[in-house]
Formats: C-alpha cells, structure tokens, sequence
C-alpha cells in the first residue's frame, strides 16, 4: 500500500518532496498558507549537486531558462578600473556531470509544481492545496490541523515551510530562535538590458556568464551578482553592517523593503563603477542575515523538517537550496514504495535519513556561517569543491538503507560517507 504523505509547504523543498515520494508511488498532500499570487523571491545558484538532484526529479532545465555560469571573478572595492583581482573557474558539467548555473526562484517553483501535478508523470500527481494554513501538528500521530480546523492525518509528515517554520517547534518541542549576526543583505533584481547599454558597466557585460564578487576592505562586506533567466536579469546581492537595531522577532521580515539611497549609502566607500549598478536598483528588499546553529534533531515520530526549516544558512557558499534537494533526494530514497506504514517503520527510516544528512550539512552550515561570526569566507575549491559538488545523494541513501536493513541498525555508523571530509585546520576555526 503506498503511504499518505502530508507536507507542510509548497515552496521549492515541498515540491521537490512531492516530485520524490509521488514517483515512488505515495500519495502526497501538499499544504501551503499562501495563495501565490505573485511570484517568490529573486534568483538562486543552481551547483552540481543540486542539479544531480533535479535531474533525477526529471525536470526539464530548458524550461527553466538558466544562465550558465563558467567562473567566480573577484574584485577590489576601490578598484575604479581594469580586470579581477582573481578568477576560479572549474567546468563542472565535464568534471561533476551536471552543471553550475543560476535561476530565477520563480522559474524553478514553476517547473517543480509542473513535475509534482503533472498527469502524465511517473506516480500519482500531489494535490496542493493553497490558502490551507497548519496551526498545529501531532508529530507521533502524523497528523495535522489546518486553519479551518479540519484535521489530515498521513504515515509521515514533512515540514519544508521555511527558515520561518511553524513545524520546528512541533519537531523540537521547543522554540530555538536564530542568533543575530548584526549583518544583512540588500536583494536587488535589474533587467540586463539595462547593464548592457550602460559603458561604465563593461566590466559585467563583455563577460556576462560569471559570478562577480566585490570584496570591501571589511570580511563582511561585499556586492555579489550574477545573471538569471537566460541573461534577461541580473541579480544583485549585498552584504553589510545592518544599521537598524532591534531582536531577532524585530527583524524577523525576510522581505522588508528598502530603498536605492539605502544601498547607496550603505557601499559609499565603493569605487564608482560599481555605485552606477547600485543606482539602477529600483525595487530594493533588506534581509537580516540570522545565524542559525545546528538544531538538536530534524525528527520527531511519524515528522520531520528538511530544508531551511532544519538547517538555514548564510548564502556565502550558496548552498542553501543545494542542501534541501539534498535532503529531498535522500528521504525519496529511504522510502520505497514496499515502506511498510507502521510507526517504527516510518520514525527508524527519519532516524536514518537524520543520520545521513546532519553531519554534512552540519558542516557546510558552520562553513556557510563563518561571516556571521566575522571569520574569513571559504573559497569552494579543491577537495572541497569535490566533496560538495561531487555528492550524490541519493546514491548514499540507497546504501544506507541497504547497510541497515542487513545489520538492523539504522545508525550513523551504517551509513556510508556521511561526514564531510574538511581540511582539519578548517574545522578547527569553525
């Protein structure tokens, strides 16, 4: 019998857990609070792991309009002229097999609801349902209550609502609010026509598929831009000394408005150049960068949280998105569709899946946040690159499960490579 499947979110980490367990033949009910009625967010890299994911959902990147991405260049803040100070570069699609590219969020969300609803897709297509809010979950049931009071009940939960997650305190039974880090980050969107017709802007459009970063002379401070959607956009995001003072609850609106003379002010000590980009901002969000430690499980019974709602992250790395495919790939894995129903079943298979995910992404989240505790940023390169953009997840997974059903043991221990290999003199900063 194939399990009901209730997930808690219709953003990219739900779809793309609907997609998972859909094609291993469960019935999945999305629920999602919000209607949708605009499109959400701006633009995200897309790394080789996250596109060995993807491609295994069986979407279709054409339909996605990507831009492609072939280097990292990095320059001076006061540099008014000439090249990068340094350029990294690896052809991911040769050495990883899939792709480095960048997307708009709301192109991406469009082709994963397309896979999850699809008819014609392997499994039965999720059901979403929009406006229909969850205000409380019984994580050893598996059930939860909506905003109308109905109550769903399903053989396993899945929380992927977000770094704003109502399912965390359920799992934890606890509230764990992040750190602030005293930083934020101006999310700008500017048509690239704009860039292109613009010379003192040469320097982004003679080589338009990179991503360009501008170091300020603080470690917390930098400009990092790059296209989206086939080069028709240009996404800008910028990294500083958040001015405004206040709690975390204060500053826990993710999208709160700001303007261009904001941005301006606040990169004053930028060399022109790169304030004539900053000028063409017309629409200008400010996000708090919160610093959010490793929680003390992502499971709990019949329930559990993937995504940004278990393990968000500071963007440096650009990993976020990355990890929660991750974990999506991992859970479909762990959940054939022979997955007896029981609750010892479905908890002892969330256990696993935690085993397998945590000390990775435990790691790559302390790496990702080492500018919120005003430590130097991590270069991806080398062994890093490789053990980052070289994993597969769902390889791994199936090996776990294979490993624990022999042994009976669904432990860390039977689960192979599940920690990161980091250099010791790193993981001694951390």
């Amino acid at each position: 019998m194939p399990l009901q499947v209730i997930i808690v979110g219709a953003g990219l980490a739900g779809l793309a857990s609907g997609i998972a367990l859909r094609k291993q033949g469960h019935i999945v009910n999305i629920y999602e609070k919000s209607k949708f009625t605009t499109e959400i967010g701006a633009a995200i890299s897309l790394s080789p792991n996250a596109n060995r994911v993807l491609a295994g959902l069986g979407w279709d990147i054409k339909r996605v309009n990507v831009a492609s991405h072939h280097a990292t260049k990095s320059f001076l803040s006061d540099a008014q002229e000439g090249g990068p100070a340094m350029v990294n570069g690896t052809n991911c699609q040769d050495v990883y097999e899939h792709p480095m590219c960048m997307a708009h969020r709301a192109d991406i969300h469009k082709e994963l609801a397309r896979l999850a609803t699809d008819m014609d897709g392997i499994g039965p297509p999720c059901t979403i349902h929009l406006g229909s809010g969850v205000i409380h979950c019984d994580v050893a049931k598996g059930s939860v209550t909506l905003s109308d009071q109905s109550v769903v009940r399903g053989d396993l939960v899945i929380g992927a609502d977000g770094i704003n997650s109502f399912m965390r305190e359920h799992v934890l039974g606890q509230k764990i609010d992040p750190q602030p880090s005293g930083l934020g980050a101006y999310r700008v969107v500017i048509p690239f026509e704009e860039i292109a017709n613009n010379p003192e802007l040469s320097y982004i459009s003679d080589d338009p598929d990179t991503v360009v970063f501008v170091r300020g002379k603080e470690i917390t401070k930098y400009i990092v831009f790059y296209p989206c959607r086939g080069r028709e956009l240009l996404n800008i995001v910028a990294v500083h000394q958040d001015k405004r003072r206040g709690t975390v609850s204060d500053l826990s609106n993710i999208s709160a408005p700001s303007t261009m003379e904001a941005f301006l002010d606040s990169f004053s000590d930028y060399a022109p150049r790169y304030l004539e980009l900053v000028k063409l901002s017309k629409k200008v969000v400010l996000w708090p960068l919160l610093i959010w430690d490793e929680l003390p499980t992502w499971t709990n019974g019949r329930t559990c949280i993937l995504g940004d709602a278990a393990h968000a992250m500071f963007p440096i790395l650009g990993q976020g998105i990355s990890m929660g495919l991750e974990d999506v790939a991992a859970l479909g894995a762990l959940f054939p569709p022979d997955t007896p129903s029981d609750f010892e079943t479905i908890s002892s298979r969330l256990r696993l899946w935690e085993s397998i995910r945590k000390p990775r992404v435990t790691k790559i989240q302390s790496i990702s946040n080492r500018m919120g505790r005003g430590l130097p940023g991590i270069t991806v390169s080398g062994e890093l690159e490789t053990e980052i953009y070289g994993y597969d997840a769902e390889r791994e997974a199936r090996m776990a499960l294979e490993a624990s059903q022999s042994s009976g043991e669904p432990t860390v221990e039977n689960s192979p490579r599940t920690q990161l290999d980091v250099p010791p003199q790193l993981l001694a900063s951390l």
